[in-house]
């Protein structure tokens, strides 16, 4: 999927602003080494979260939000798809500041100058990819002591005893506890935001309930007079997984806009925005079965859009995602010419002349090849050799698009192989490195040359790592944070590759020390960050102190004392956890960082974390920003114990909609079936 580029939303979808959209439209598919689906109820993007407004509101009042994954930033109102990007205008209004006051474009600040999210800061690299690096599940799962039982940590890694106290929640408390909740939930308000974060919520839990079907739960939804309601239904249908015939039948007439579709919605005919989510919701429904079967059905029923050009941009780019998930394990019957076909219409699609108006939509293509092939498919030399040449600008008539320019590089990464440095230019793969570095120097786009950087760092290999230890140490100066984070996510990567064949996963010494360096030099704040989540990755843990250090001295500065946070839980610097959790108690009117603090706990093992967060959450804050951190927080954690306080919250009459609503989105993140 092209795309992960959402924020925390009450009914578990995400929204991203319109502004350098496609910075991080595709980055997602750079470090994800496959398909991570992570269904709502998550934030993506620094700063920004755009939960609904206030509930109760007259239907059609609320402009439309969009859903999803991977995953980053914040018009609440532009469509913002799984696997996509919004690419059309947002509806007009007067911009709402996300987040309790961070500027949105348009506004100013106290001088009249006009204040934007800085998208070429590697924050929202990190905040769209992490969540394979975090992997918040397998830490709180893990066997672990229990925050103030007697099992307590002595040092670095030791403990007392062995007892097991597994906080994940069976399969049989959600059918039994969450899913009832959130049927009698929906069925008891009209109100848009609870009934959007409980179709999320059931969706992501995945299954039937023996006294009924989650279709018959969504489908009536199809015919409300609120778009968002409806969107959301379509969507869901395709989340929730359940690849069956009625499922299937019902999105695919909704895709294709005809008389069953038509009538599931009572309109005359399928609106776009949910044509478009209906769209996603195939793709999500047959991307994690086998059934190649089914994904040729799907295959059909999405490749006339892109052939139709009375087809709009929201559902061509929803098409496109779509088919980047129709990859097939090549042994069984019929992949691959599955996957050639698919690989086909993409490239057709992204070789149409269309004009400069949709080369946005058309840079969703190399992602989404990149997604369906790996860098050892005999298919993959013929797809480096075009998005290089694109990148390169080899041809004269070439189109000039810094959308196309950045979507090359991307897939670049993830379709390229490493080669060492002691003979590069043996590798088979040697100049297409060569060019993403010549890229990240020469390039007049500054997104390029970031995403160069990070391709460099996800191809891997020692040349590469000596190449931007280089850049580290001599390239400019607002590049050396990207080069960070490439240098943590090669030195993840190398780590994990090692400990799977057991030879060990020690971190490379000198890329540790080189970061350390870097990140005592630094003075600006954002970019002390990213030096501190790459000391992180990196498993630096000679660092462990100094960045515990910076943490109690930096409390004041929200981004960086989140960064620090997470970096020290990268480290697994269990030391740090009284610390961060004093933090986390101190910061509710900081949302930004009580989430990073409660994740940062959550990645630390620390299984009490979630008790503190009902609290919080069972406040009645009206602050959104607050309750969707908290929310968000819960989600990732997964603790089965905060099932029965949100159950009680979600029909708590004295709590406002809102608190309700994220009550029901903190239940689909435990739910959730998706290890990511």
């Amino acid at each position: 999927m092209v795309a992960c580029v959402t924020l925390s939303h009450a009914k578990g979808t995400r929204t991203m602003k319109i502004h350098g959209l496609f910075a991080f439209g595709c980055v997602v598919t750079l470090s994800l080494p496959g398909p991570c689906f992570a269904h709502g109820g998550q934030y993506r993007g620094p700063g920004d979260i755009t939960p609904p407004g206030p509930g109760n509101r007259d239907p059609g009042s609320k402009p439309p939000a969009a859903p999803r994954t991977g995953t980053g930033p914040a018009d609440p109102r532009a469509p913002t798809p799984p696997g996509g990007i919004p690419v059309s205008p947002p509806p007009t209004g007067n911009p709402r500041a996300p987040g309790g006051g961070r500027p949105v474009p348009g506004q100013t600040g106290n001088r009249g100058i006009e204040l934007v999210d800085n998208f070429t800061s590697p924050d929202y690299w990190w905040e769209f990819n992490k969540d394979p690096y975090l992997r918040l599940e397998s830490s709180l799962y893990r066997d672990g002591p229990v925050t103030g039982s007697a099992d307590i940590w002595l040092g670095h890694g030791l403990r007392r005893s062995d007892a097991r106290d597994s906080i994940a929640p069976t399969r049989a408390v959600i059918v039994s506890d969450v899913l009832p909740a959130l049927k009698k939930a929906i069925d008891s308000t009209e109100n848009r935001d609870i009934a959007s974060s409980c179709m999320i919520a059931m969706a992501k839990a995945g299954t039937d309930h023996p006294t009924f079907r989650l279709i018959d739960v969504f489908q009536p939804r199809l015919r409300r007079d609120d778009q968002e309601v409806r969107e959301i239904a379509a969507l869901a249908l395709g989340i929730a997984g359940i690849a069956g015939e009625a499922e299937f039948r019902l999105l695919r007439s909704l895709v294709a806009d005809d008389a069953a579709g038509r009538a599931a919605c009572g309109r005359a005919e399928v609106d776009e925005r949910t044509r478009a989510f209906a769209t996603y919701g195939l793709g999500l429904l047959v991307s994690r079965g086998a059934d190649v079967a089914l994904k040729r059905l799907v295959l059909e029923a999405v490749r006339p859009l892109l052939d139709d050009p009375r087809v709009r941009r929201e559902v061509a780019v929803a098409a496109i995602s779509t088919l980047g998930l129709l990859g097939a394990d090549p042994s069984l019957p019929g992949a691959v010419a599955l996957v050639d076909e698919t690989l086909q219409c993409l490239e057709r699609y992204y070789r149409r002349d269309l004009g400069s108006g949709d080369h946005l939509v058309q840079a969703h293509c190399p992602t989404a090849i990149a997604r369906l092939i790996g860098p050892d498919d005999p298919r993959a030399g013929r797809y480096r050799d075009l998005f290089a040449g694109d990148l390169a600008g080899e041809d004269k008539n070439a189109r000039r698009s810094n959308d196309l320019a950045r979507s090359c590089a991307i897939a670049l990464g993830r379709l390229c192989r490493p080669h060492d440095a002691v003979a590069p230019a043996t590798s088979p793969d040697a100049a297409y490195s060569k060019l993403l570095l010549d890229t990240c120097r020469q390039h007049k786009d500054e997104q390029t040359r970031a995403f160069a950087l990070m391709a460099l760092g996800s191809i891997g290999g020692r040349h590469n790592r000596d190449a931007l230890l280089r850049e580290l140490d001599k390239g400019r100066s607002l590049q050396k944070p990207w080069a960070a984070m490439a240098l943590g996510v090669l030195a993840f990567r190398d780590r994990e590759a090692r400990a799977a064949d057991r030879s060990g996963d020690a971190p490379d010494v000198l890329i540790g020390d080189s970061l350390l360096h870097e990140f005592r030099a630094c003075k600006d704040p954002a970019q002390r960050g990213a030096y501190a989540i790459a000391l992180g990755l990196c498993g630096a843990r000679g660092a462990g102190d100094e960045l515990r250090a910076a943490l109690l001295e930096n409390t004041h500065q929200e981004a960086l004392a989140g960064h620090l946070c997470i970096g020290l839980a990268l480290l697994d610097d269990r030391r740090s956890a009284e610390d961060i959790r004093r933090i986390a108690l101190g910061s509710g009117r900081k949302p930004d960082l009580l989430r990073q603090a409660a994740v940062a706990l959550g990645k630390l093992g620390d299984k009490e974390a979630a008790e503190t967060l009902h609290r919080l959450l069972a406040a009645n804050d009206t602050n959104l920003a607050k309750l969707a951190a908290i929310a968000g927080a819960l989600g990732f954690i997964g603790d089965r114990r905060s099932i029965a306080p949100l159950v009680s919250m979600l029909f708590d009459r004295d709590l406002g909609d809102l608190s309700r609503a994220f009550a029901a989105v903190a239940l689909g993140g435990i739910a959730d079936t998706e290890p990511l």
